[in-house]
């Protein structure tokens, strides 16, 4: 791993917080890529020069000073990653009396860079996988080289999957780069399959590929899916709408990946998990173009429009199966009060929620209303 300005700068930035010495780091070519003294930045220093011929350290006194180009007097260290010379650490003062820091701040700076290239590697990785999932999930057809190139990646073709969507939706403002690596941590704590993946798929999305190889229970990945939605509950106030498709598949996941996104339409209507297998009616009207909702709305509920309280009453009568009793226990109003809504709600749209044809006009309604969450 090459040594850049922006990871030495960390470094140097980390060490003036406990110690006063001037500190430097030096790049493979010889060059001072940070320093606690700003001017030295970009001068080559050819102290570290030696180090990196001899992968020794060097002790630099005032005799030295005077003979090489850019040094003060100190000592100099190579840092090393894998074996290899990656650059070279140096601190001033009297060589023996500041060995000891000098070789904390080296051993420091090597796990900084260990740490950094493993992150670096997890998250090119990570951006693979992103790319390669994506492109399969529109793929009607798959041939040898995109699976060849899937095996590279870990990812088992040929075992059976099922694809799922998670959506968050945060009302606290957390910074969702945050959520998102807690999302990830979660997920790998609690997902026991190291074949189930889940990946960043935009905007608070996550696109989980859940493997169903084995002993598979729809039962228990629901279990799982419910812990990662109290967890977003509890602790970040976020709330998770999920939806999971039907068809399973093996090299071939796009009609799954297709069912998931239309169980995940409905799911976000009230936050909850929504198999595609569950859904009835939905899958039909979840099919209706925006266009035909819009004009459906204004032939019907859009006169209720300026009346809120009539909105809630048709919401919640639908949602007790138009029991009048039940609707009226829950909205806390007297039973007259609820049948002379409902008779206000006839007179102002011409349709009768009574009625077994004013109730499935208004029901479907309902469910295309923006923000409803009756289904």
């Amino acid at each position: 791993m090459r040594l850049f300005p922006k990871l030495a700068g960390k470094i140097v930035n980390e060490v003036q917080k406990v110690i006063k010495e001037e500190i430097i780091v030096v790049d493979i070519d010889g060059f001072i890529i940070a320093s606690t003294e700003q001017k030295r930045i970009g001068s080559p220093h050819e102290g570290a020069q030696i180090v990196l011929r001899t992968k020794k350290k060097l002790y630099i006194d005032e005799t030295m000073t005077a003979r090489l180009k850019g040094v003060k007097m100190g000592i100099n260290m190579p840092i090393t990653f894998e074996g290899r010379v990656a650059g070279v650490i140096g601190l001033t003062g009297d060589p023996k009396e500041v060995e000891p820091y000098a070789e904390l701040i080296r051993r420091m700076t090597e796990l900084i860079i260990s740490e950094a290239s493993f992150a670096e590697q997890l998250e090119w990785r990570t951006r693979g996988l992103e790319s390669y999932f994506y492109e399969w999930v529109n793929l009607t057809k798959v041939d040898q080289d995109f699976i060849d190139r899937g095996l590279m990646l870990g990812i088992p073709l040929y075992q059976k999957h099922l694809c799922g969507l998670i959506q968050l939706h945060s009302e606290n403002h957390e910074p969702l780069k945050f959520i998102h690596r807690e999302m990830f941590e979660w997920f790998q704590r609690y997902f026991t399959s190291e074949n189930d993946y889940l990946v960043h798929w935009g905007q608070g999305l996550f696109f989980i590929l859940k493997n169903m190889e084995g002993s598979f229970s729809e039962d228990f990945f629901r279990t799982q899916l419910e812990k990662l939605k109290r967890f977003g509950e509890q602790k970040y106030g976020i709330h998770l709408a999920v939806g999971v498709g039907k068809t399973v598949g093996t090299s071939h996941i796009h009609q799954s990946y297709r069912e998931a996104k239309k169980a995940l339409r409905v799911a976000e209507k009230s936050r909850a998990i929504i198999f595609y297998r569950e859904l009835s009616i939905e899958i039909i009207l979840e099919e209706v173009p925006m266009e035909t909702r819009n004009e459906f709305l204004n032939r019907t509920i859009e006169k209720l429009g300026i009346y809120p309280e009539l909105i809630k009453t048709l919401q919640t009568y639908f949602s007790n199966n138009q029991s009048a009793k039940s609707t009226a226990d829950e909205m806390h109003i007297h039973i007259n009060t609820l049948h002379y809504r409902l008779k206000q709600i006839k007179e102002l749209t011409g349709i009768d929620p009574k009625e077994s044809e004013g109730g499935v006009i208004f029901y479907l309604a309902l469910h295309f209303l923006p923000g409803n969450n009756l289904i």
